[in-house]
């Protein structure tokens, strides 16, 4: 019996042999070959210039995302899947290839440069040129249906981008490093309570009103927490004046929402989860793509999300394709330009192992990357430490990473990656916070807390601006890489390395340990009142 496929193509604009597409010549680490399978988007650059134009305080478009009327939110998707829809030219020239196969297919999102087509692995083979097999998760024993490389008609080769899944593979579900529990304490010199993360960042403890915008909290392929600990959390410390929480009762909350609605007080929280989630290994890139998609598709998305997503190794950079990591970026992007703050955080342990199963995954330029760092009872905000991978460069950030490469000398020979996106961006604290598990409290560690304070400082920063009439913030970090000053920076400290070595030192200024440092509420309220 054929087992059915599911392929999603990327459409982008086109100018019959076949050309390959893509092509590895092995499966990635931890799968081996067990047998055969049964049998231009119309303007990428002047979305990103547009992200930066709307997101750069200074510039003339700064603040244009925002739209309030719903029939105006509607004009700005149409603007924003203007610039990755395909052309009718090139969408005709697919569907009438995928005819002549007797396929068709159906779009799943609004722009329509992503489609899906249900077919046969024997179709599949037909259509791409492939060979289809069967490849089993060493650990798990699970088996993917995959092919090491496919093809496409010739005349089609700029019109398609990538076709998934074909040549990427789940990423392994790797066993997580332990953080350790530590147990109740109200001293804010041994543990972080809430109300201690309140006062040393400055955050507000009473009520935004009214509340103005949206907080959404992502939660990728069936990572959940309990509801009864995130109760027990808000009674636990009544004082927080805790944010607005989903009504619908067949929403779990992940542990990170603990804080988002402990600190954004006031704010309606929203959990999104996607993704399809499997044992022993992860579909995590469905989860990538379904989440941006969903969040395009409303009227209204949340002005700040949080992405708290930290279960499998999505780091592994050889279970995917350069065009796959592409066209997801491409996507957020686009949430940049409907003026959505996307946060994500750091990993958690390091900047050696690519096999670490909480990696750092800000390879995308248009989301903020925080990491964390970690306090002692006498150590102030000029000392810290904090587990990251870091590397590369963009366009905002050019200046102080290059400043930071001279510094080290660093050429490129290093052993890091001197080239494409540098993070982190900012950082918070990650060591001690508490939080509820199965009804006990605890105190741990993990960069889940320091992306989750800071997006919940942003969301408190977005109400006051849409309450003023203003825009919301938007993509960060152009005004971030503008404004160091509102942050506290970092001199001492380091991320682990290799053989228990140090991988970076923070230093004065700009760093890939703690990025520019921890946020000052008081200096980012500030800059917000004036732009």
């Amino acid at each position: 019996m054929l087992k059915a496929l599911g392929l999603l193509l990327l459409v982008v604009t086109t100018r019959s042999e076949f050309t390959v597409l893509e092509r590895r010549d092995s499966p990635p680490s931890g799968f081996l070959r067990v047998g055969p399978s049964p049998p231009d988007a119309n303007n990428i650059s002047g979305l990103h210039d547009t992200v930066y134009e709307v997101s750069t305080p200074g510039n003339s478009r700064y603040g244009q995302y925002l739209l309030r009327s719903r029939s105006l939110s509607l004009l700005i998707r149409c603007q924003v899947e203007a610039f990755v829809a395909p052309s009718k030219e090139t969408l005709n020239g697919v569907n009438a290839w995928l005819k002549t196969n007797n396929l068709t297919s159906s779009p799943i999102n609004a722009a329509g440069d992503w489609i899906a087509v249900s077919l046969t692995v024997s179709q599949a083979n037909a259509l791409l040129a492939a060979d289809f097999s069967t490849f089993q998760n060493i650990e798990s024993n699970q088996t993917v249906h995959r092919t090491l490389s496919y093809a496409i008609s010739a005349t089609l080769r700029t019109g398609i981008n990538t076709v998934y899944p074909t040549v990427t593979f789940p990423a392994l579900n790797l066993h997580r490093r332990s953080t350790p529990n530590y147990r109740l304490s109200s001293d804010c010199a041994d543990n972080w309570t809430p109300t201690c993360i309140q006062a040393l960042y400055g955050v507000p403890s009473t009520p935004a009103t009214p509340a103005a915008n949206t907080f959404g909290v992502c939660g990728f392929n069936n990572e959940f927490a309990d509801n009864k600990d995130v109760t027990a959390f808000l009674k636990t410390y009544p004082s927080l004046r805790r944010g607005r929480e989903p009504r619908e009762s067949i929403i779990r909350i992940t542990i990170g929402l603990q804080y988002a609605l402990g600190l954004a007080t006031g704010i309606p929280v929203a959990f999104i989860s996607t993704g399809t989630g499997s044992t022993g290994s992860v579909d995590v890139f469905t989860a990538f793509l379904d989440e941006p998609n969903y969040l395009l598709s409303l009227a209204q998305p949340p002005q700040t999300v949080v992405q708290t997503f930290d279960s499998v190794g999505f780091e592994f950079e050889s279970s995917f394709t350069p065009q796959l990591a592409e066209s997801i970026c491409h996507s957020y992007a686009q949430l940049a330009a409907r003026g959505v703050s996307y946060i994500v955080k750091g990993g958690d342990f390091g900047a050696c192992n690519p096999f670490s199963s909480t990696g750092c995954r800000a390879w995308d330029v248009a989301v903020t990357a925080v990491v964390g760092t970690e306090f002692t009872a006498t150590e102030t905000a000029k000392s810290a430490m904090t587990n990251d991978g870091s590397g590369g460069t963009s366009g905002y950030q050019d200046k102080v990473v290059s400043e930071y490469f001279n510094a080290i000398n660093a050429t490129d020979a290093s052993p890091f990656n001197i080239s494409g996106r540098a993070v982190p961006d900012v950082s918070a604290l990650a060591h001690s916070p508490y939080i509820f598990q199965g009804q006990t409290i605890l105190s741990q560690t993990g960069t889940v807390f320091s992306a989750t304070i800071f997006a919940s400082m942003l969301a408190l920063l977005n109400n006051e601006r849409i309450v003023a009439g203003k825009s919301s913030l938007g993509f960060l970090n152009p005004l971030i890489y503008q404004n160091p000053s509102a942050f506290n920076d970092f001199a001492t400290g380091s991320n682990p390395g290799c053989d228990d070595s140090n991988a970076f030192n923070a230093t004065v200024g700009w760093d890939p340990v703690t990025g520019f440092g921890s946020p000052s509420y008081a200096k980012l309220r500030e800059i917000c009142q004036k732009i």
